[in-house]
């Protein structure tokens, strides 16, 4: 694990606070983290990361926020 991104959209901030949980986690593991906004993050960034995670919150009806993602 080296360098992970967490690429990330909240509403209310329970999203963000388990982003920065995760993102705690991979820095106690010895990795870097880097915490992106959906607008922050191209698909031309995938190869400088080990690996890359998504988190948005889920709606009502389990539905994603499409707009933001």
């Amino acid at each position: 694990m080296n360098k992970i991104a967490i690429v990330f959209w909240s509403g209310t901030g329970n999203t963000e606070t388990m982003a920065n949980y995760i993102a705690e986690g991979v820095r106690a593991a010895g990795g870097e983290a880097a915490l992106l906004g959906p607008g922050d993050f191209s698909a031309s960034q995938f190869s400088a990361y080990s690996a890359v995670a998504f988190g948005c919150p889920a709606m009502g009806s389990e539905v994603l926020e499409e707009a933001e993602f």
